[in-house]
């Protein structure tokens, strides 16, 4: 697997809603199938996903120096470091309040006070928790350019396969590592998760602008030396 795959890999890895899932769920009494329940579905939509992005695209990416793949570096690049400016200039939370100026006041009702997806994980069942893992983790910009790279190896159905489910094992390290606590110490695993949450609840824009810009600057570069 390439440095530069692997980078990709362990940046998807920083998904914080992944997090805020797992914290969820370990609050659940059945939090170890429940956990289970909510890999099981992620891996199952990532990869499966995956494999159909790869496949498809592997007749359309000749090499990374086919149009489409540096044209795609530099528009997602670009997209990457627009969003890292409008989060680190708050600009985002400029807009969302003049949206909510120009709306009529909202009353809020007990439902409405916690996103629905966080409800649906709550519920305690594992259908419903594995089901709603496969609306939940759909590619990121990080996955969709390790699958474009995957593609542009042309390597065999094995190779791309197993680099598939490489990507997605680092990607979802998050909530592998608090699984495999859970069966070894899980009063332990517990107690770290929601600190490792915390930090990230603290640091969440800071930790966003730096992963945008960073992903931002490698695809522009390698787009412009690969153009």
């Amino acid at each position: 697997m390439e440095l530069q795959l692997l980078a990709l890999a362990f940046e998807a890895a920083l998904y914080p809603t992944l997090l805020a899932a797992v914290v969820i769920l370990l609050n659940q009494p059945r939090r170890v199938p429940l956990l289970a329940a909510y890999l099981a579905g992620g891996l199952t939509i990532s990869i499966g996903l995956g494999c159909l992005i790869v496949f498809g695209l592997q007749g359309s990416v000749k090499s990374s120096n086919s149009t489409l793949s540096w044209s795609a570096d530099l528009a997602i690049g670009g997209l990457a470091l627009i969003a890292a400016v409008a989060l680190a200039t708050r600009a985002d939370e400029r807009m969302r309040a003049r949206r909510a100026g120009k709306r009529p006041p909202k009353v809020k009702q007990d439902d409405d006070k916690e996103p629905f997806s966080e409800r649906l994980l709550a519920k305690g069942s594992v259908p419903i928790v594995f089901a709603a893992a496969l609306a939940i983790n759909l590619p990121g910009a990080a996955y969709l350019i390790g699958l474009k790279d995957i593609a542009a190896a042309r390597d065999s159905t094995g190779m791309a396969f197993l680099q598939i489910l490489i990507f997605n094992v680092i990607m979802f390290a998050l909530a592998e590592i608090p699984l495999a606590g859970l069966l070894v110490s899980p009063d332990a695993t517990v107690a770290r998760v929601h600190r490792v949450n915390a930090w990230f609840a603290a640091n969440g824009r800071r930790i966003a602008v730096v992963l945008f810009a960073l992903l931002g600057v490698f695809l522009v570069v390698r787009g412009i030396l690969n153009s």
